[in-house]
């Protein structure tokens, strides 16, 4: 995987070492507040994606979207930017307010 030099920020739980997505709360696994923000490269692996024809309304068709899975074995639901990619691929990934973005295809120049 080679780094795009762009970054996303994860979480890190100084109690017990787990690394989460950011978030209001406490510490997924063990409850601690101790946690801390990290910036890992946007860069991750696609476990499996889908294709929607028949999304819900207010969203376009073909909706198409990606577990993928991030630095440290982080993992999040991407709406996918482009053709849906194959389990394997690799993606750009940038977060927008509470969404998160992957983009299959270089980005326009």
């Amino acid at each position: 995987m080679t780094d795009n030099g762009e970054s996303v920020e994860l979480r890190r739980c100084d109690s017990c070492g787990a690394r989460f997505l950011p978030n209001d709360g406490a510490c997924p696994r063990c409850g601690s507040t101790r946690t801390r923000a990290y910036s890992a490269p946007a860069l991750g692996t696609v476990l499996a994606a889908t294709e929607l024809t028949s999304p819900a309304e207010g969203w376009h068709a073909p909706h198409r979207l990606a577990l993928v899975e991030m630095p440290e074995a982080v993992r999040l639901f991407a709406i996918v930017d482009g053709g849906l990619p194959s389990a394997g691929a690799i993606v750009a990934v940038r977060r927008e307010g509470e969404v998160y973005r992957a983009r299959t295809e270089p980005a326009p120049s």
